[in-house]
């Protein structure tokens, strides 16, 4: 509960306020008397319905014939509760819980015992005058007699002061006489003494009748108004704002208006707050006529109350439901259909609890309890109603409803444990409502109870507190009289009710309002987005006693359709970030897995996911437009902590993806750190309705325990069965039992996640799911299974099943002990070069007698051939030009490796008799797209730009590929071969990632191919890595140009060289010539789709890929100063 409830003098506005009887709440030393001490142990109860202010009925000093009004010492306890000590520890763990306290001041009358009156019958007394006397019972006449089953007359005769004196209730409560000074200053002196103890408000019980004059009344006179702003300003002199009076003043409207007094500033003098007589009956009439004019008529009489005033609502209370403020007619209506047994008759109302005033009808008791948490006003919930409590007609008086509180099934109801001729009032033990069917235990138990709607109802409305307590009251005139429709506004904010007050389903049409355009209502309850409001009239259906609350918000806040965003609250932490909070059953499963959802749980979440998974590296769609995502199946990996995977539908315009989305629920504490640490990571806050607990979302694979989880999941070879499917680890036979103790997260990958276990082992989940099996799954088994040294061992696979369907979820290599990645390495060796050469002229008279033939073909012979690496070159680059050897020889052993695969989709396979003039088809229309796309983009583009010549010659160049034979196999490839894919440790090259390009289609990805593209792209990567560090180290500074071209020239010349002495005449490699078209080829092929990634995706970059691009174009007569250029 907020801290500034108990600092803000305006509490009394957001009070949710419970009405109590000590003496009937819990007895804690079972005499068979609620008591203080009890009242402080089912403090914790009251805090979990909601509530935050305490009423207490009276429970001092007392003869108790009229339950406590009857008052014999305003400054004592009835020890049967305790004593002064017990309240004051009672009040301060009230407000240690963040709870305001209202106790009683009967102000009209004292008990006949109360020692005043006592001496007050001696008429030579000073006390004599302190209350009202007469010689004769004839003064007053015009005055009614209230409680009419009893009393006669309002006077009555005493034999000791042989007088009358005046008593308004019943004879044995005689009224103070307030025309005498003295009692209006001792009255002050009881106001301030329980003020001064900590109490926050003072009922002001009988307030209307302090004054009596003859041709009156004797009610509501100026006198009393009078005295009320006296008590009021008393109480702001010696305490400020915050402490509060509530006036009982059983009136008509324009009888009660006066009491809350107003200055010129629209500020009340008089009472802050009053209770609305006027309103409660008339909600019971409209309940029953099912029609709203009772309760509109007198909305509008009670209206137009001072700014910092406010009514305080209720539908039943410690008395009976009065009906002095109604019409005979509505009198006679509401006897016959709320009070028809005689024996629920008294005085002049029915004393009835409010469930069987409602015949215990549950979706009635639902409808006016929200009508109570919604009207203007603060309510006011009677001990018991929380739960459906019921009445005992055999109990005299009003006592029916005012019985123990009913905790259990156990003796008394759990209420005490005193024999029950012991107990102060017997328990209800017969019928329906008996304390064996109604209790506290047995609602706690079931979630459907009455006592779970309250506290969800009161938490809703504290939720939005500052609207329902503050806000204006608009009423909306529908055309439907059964339905109650009305706007709750405040400071811009808006809530629109909707109360069906019939036993049927009704329709109602909102009227057309320019103000409400353009809003979407959002279903508190359920957190489910309506229809937006347009400029026809809003049509809804209401279902039978059923209300609606709607948030109203901009209709852009709420995607509805193609989001299905459900109205989400979003949360903020200390820090100002914010996340939706989707509230919840149990936790995830109810918005994975569709059988446990609760409401719109699965739509909530995904109404989350496309904004989440566009800010996700891994995404391969960012920039397409997302359509829609759905959780397409979710299994769950561990239940402490829960771990579920979950397999995400991802539409896009032009195709539909699937993707792996791991999911854990932190605690608060927890999931501060992961807000900090890893905020693109979170999707949204669980809230468990039950608890409140806070659990927020996040991708696992930024939290160890999470891998942790999978690894032994993995090596117990664990399937999991989902609603669509099977999910299976299957782990090798050399996967060891050691626990995962060591974990270590990798950041920087794109398409997928992974992490090292235990140094041993390298786990890896694909993001992007297809169907098949994954080409890094078939072509690691593979070459685990020959021995291949330069690649990870395969030990285990994670696989989905779904019909006939499977995809690769995930794979379980050998961790690799590693010095650098190749690129870094490359980036580390050419900066060092360049460090070598600075300030160094360029040898030009060297490099022209060690450099290519100017007159040889372009990437021909001389690039397979025994070429040697000039001494002043190698004596600057040993390191590079050693990778790149190593390099070449590493991938010609991996293409032989895969060249040994058999089986129907592994083995080497003829390339078609067109090969080259399919490839030299898409080469051309990528070279047209390319083109277009530099001629749209001038502004964007820096570097060479191929002049229309140079895309001329390309076209001749491509053009001998349609006559190239087709005359070599066609392996299974890397697919997706450069820097970024090899490991360096101990002086030697392994290679990884063998899935192929992730934004490729997974059949294009396992079909054989021309190992020359594996050569393409490594070459493609070379000059990348080192004009990038030329970039980095020089700003691309043109005196180190020559230094780079030999530097290019060499390192590709080296890996080429030792890729073809390592190959030999192996039938993968196209035969000379056309192996020169080819991998020319390739490389164009593959710088084009370089220049059209980098112009779209980082401009600033493509530069480098049209610095190769014009190398590649480059007129084939060029001089060798440019040694890639022949």
């Amino acid at each position: 509960m907020p801290d500034d409830f108990l600092d803000d003098p305006l509490w009394y506005k957001d009070a949710v306020i419970y009405e109590l009887h000590v003496r009937s709440f819990y007895d804690s030393n079972n005499d068979g008397y609620g008591d203080f001490q009890g009242l402080r142990e089912k403090l914790p109860y009251l805090e979990s319905l909601g509530v935050n202010t305490l009423w207490l009925l009276p429970f001092l000093e007392s003869p108790l014939r009229d339950d406590g009004y009857d008052t014999a010492d305003y400054f004592k306890v009835l020890p049967i509760h305790g004593d002064l000590d017990d309240f004051r520890a009672f009040l301060d763990d009230a407000h240690a819980r963040g709870m305001r306290v209202i106790t009683e001041l009967v102000l009209n009358h004292t008990s006949d015992q109360h020692p005043w009156f006592q001496e007050a019958r001696d008429p030579d007394s000073d006390k004599h005058d302190w209350y009202v006397w007469s010689d004769t019972d004839e003064r007053y006449d015009d005055v009614r007699v209230i409680f009419t089953d009893t009393e006669d007359s309002n006077w009555a005769w005493d034999p000791k002061a042989e007088k009358y004196y005046w008593h308004r209730f019943f004879s044995h409560q005689p009224d103070l006489n307030f025309d005498n000074p003295e009692v209006r200053e001792k009255m002050k002196e009881v106001m301030f003494f329980w003020l001064d103890m900590g109490v926050d408000g003072l009922r002001l019980d009988a307030v209307p009748y302090l004054f009596e004059r003859e041709g009156t009344s004797s009610e509501n006179l100026p006198e009393t108004i009078a005295y009320v702003k006296e008590l009021r300003a008393a109480v702001e002199e010696r305490y400020g704002p915050g402490k509060v009076l509530l006036a009982e003043a059983n009136q008509w409207p324009e009888d009660t208006l006066p009491y809350f007094g107003e200055d010129a500033e629209g500020e009340s003098t008089g009472v802050q707050m009053a209770f609305n007589f006027p309103v409660m009956p008339r909600l019971y009439m409209a309940l029953r006529r099912e029609n709203r004019r009772p309760v509109v008529e007198m909305l509008d009489l009670t209206s137009g109350i001072p700014d910092d005033a406010q009514w305080a609502l209720f539908l039943r209370n410690h008395d009976e439901l009065t009906l002095e403020m109604v019409t005979d007619e509505e009198r006679d209506y509401m006897y016959h259909e709320y009070g028809a047994d005689d024996r629920f008759r008294i005085n002049v109302g029915i004393r009835r609890r409010l469930t069987p005033l409602l015949g215990g009808e549950r979706r009635r008791i639902e409808l006016m309890n929200a009508l109570l948490l919604s009207l203007k006003g603060s309510p006011i919930i009677y001990y018991g109603d929380e739960i459906g409590m019921g009445d005992d007609p055999f109990l005299g008086d009003r006592n029916g409803v005012r019985t123990p509180m009913q905790w259990s099934p156990d003796k008394n109801g759990g209420f005490s444990r005193a024999p029950h001729h012991k107990l102060f009032m017997p328990p209800i033990n017969r019928g329906k409502y008996s304390y064996e069917f109604v209790n506290v235990e047995d609602a706690e138990a079931d979630p459907y109870s009455l006592l779970h709607f309250m506290r969800r109802l009161i938490a809703l409305r504290q939720q939005h507190k500052n609207i329902f307590g503050r806000g204006s009251l608009e009423l909306l005139p529908v055309e439907n009289q059964s339905i109650l429709a009305f706007l709750r506004e405040y400071e811009g904010e808006r809530i629109l009710v909707v109360n069906n007050l019939s036993r049927f389903t009704q329709s109602v049409h909102i009227p057309a309002r320019e103000d409400l355009q353009g809003l979407a209502p959002v279903e508190l309850s359920g957190q489910s987005a309506f229809p937006p409001i347009e400029d026809d009239d809003y049509h809804l259906t209401v279902g039978p006693h059923h209300f609606y609350w709607f948030k109203l918000v901009p209709k852009e806040d709420v995607q509805r359709d193609d989001t299905r965003r459900s109205g989400l609250q979003p949360l903020e932490d200390k820090n100002g970030r914010t996340r939706p909070v989707l509230p919840v059953a149990e936790g995830l499963q109810n918005v994975l897995v569709p059988t446990m959802a609760q409401r719109r749980g699965p739509e909530q979440i995904e109404a989350l996911l496309p904004e989440f998974i566009n800010e996700q590296r891994w995404f391969g769609g960012k920039g397409e437009g997302i359509e829609g995502v759905e959780v397409e199946d979710a299994v769950r990996l561990q239940s402490d902590p829960v771990v579920y995977l979950s397999v995400l539908r991802v539409d896009l315009p032009e195709d539909t993806s699937f993707y792996t989305l791991p999911l854990m629920a932190a605690p608060e504490p927890e999931a501060s750190d992961i807000l900090d640490e890893h905020p693109n990571a979170t999707l949204a806050w669980l809230e468990v309705e039950d608890t409140e607990e806070r659990r927020l979302v996040y991708d696992a694979t930024v939290n160890p325990r999470f891998w942790a989880t999978l690894f032994r999941w993995w090596q117990r070879g664990g399937t999991g069965r989902s609603l669509k499917g099977l999910y299976t680890a299957e782990p090798s036979e050399a996967m060891g039992d050691a626990p995962p103790d060591d974990v270590r997260l990798l950041t920087g990958e794109q398409s997928n996640t992974s992490a090292i276990v235990n140094n041993d082992y390298f786990l890896k989940l694909y993001r992007r799911l297809e169907e098949g099996p994954n080409p890094e799954k078939e072509l690691l088994e593979h070459l685990t299974d020959i021995d291949f040294t330069f690649s990870p061992r395969l030990h285990g696979t994670l696989n989905f099943r779904r019909r006939h369907r499977q995809y690769t979820l995930g794979v379980l290599q050998e961790a690799l002990a590693v010095d650098a990645d190749a690129w870094s390495y490359t980036l580390s060796c050419t900066t060092t070069f360049l460090d070598r050469v600075e300030n160094s002229p360029f040898p030009h008279e060297q490099a022209k007698n060690t450099g290519p033939s100017a007159d040889g073909p372009h990437w021909t012979a001389d690039r397979f051939s025994d070429a040697t690496v000039p001494v002043w070159l190698e004596e600057l680059a040993p390191e590079l030009i050693s990778f790149a050897r190593t390099l070449g020889v590493r991938t010609a052993e991996m293409h032989h490796a895969l060249a040994q695969a058999g089986g129907d989709e592994m083995r080497p396979v003829e390339a078609p008799t067109d090969a080259g003039a399919e490839l030299g088809t898409r080469i051309r229309t990528e070279m047209e797209e390319t083109r277009a796309l530099l001629d749209r983009q001038p502004d964007r583009v820096s570097g060479h730009v191929p002049s229309d010549p140079a895309w001329s010659a390309a076209r001749d160049r491509l053009a001998p590929l349609d006559d190239v034979p087709g005359t070599h196999d066609r392996i299974r490839i890397h697919g997706d071969y450069h820097l970024g894919q090899l490991l360096r440790a101990e002086g030697d090259i392994y290679v990884l990632d063998f899935e192929g390009e992730p934004t490729r289609p997974l059949d294009e990805r396992r079909r054989r191919k021309n190992a020359l593209r594996d050569v393409a792209g490594m070459l493609r990567s070379l000059e990348y890595a080192v004009l990038a560090s030329w970039q980095d180290h020089a700003d691309v500074d043109p005196d180190y140009e020559p230094w780079i071209d030999a530097l290019l020239y060499w390192t590709e010349t080296t890996f080429l060289d030792a890729y073809a002495d390592t190959t030999g005449d192996a039938a993968f490699l196209p035969a000379a010539p056309a192996r020169y078209s080819f991998l020319w080829a390739f490389l164009l092929d593959k710088a084009l789709y370089e220049v059209r990634y980098e112009l779209n995706h980082r401009p600033d970059w493509a530069w480098l890929p049209l610095h190769g691009l014009h190398r590649l174009l480059a007129p084939r007569d060029a001089t060798a100063s440019d040694p890639l250029d022949a």
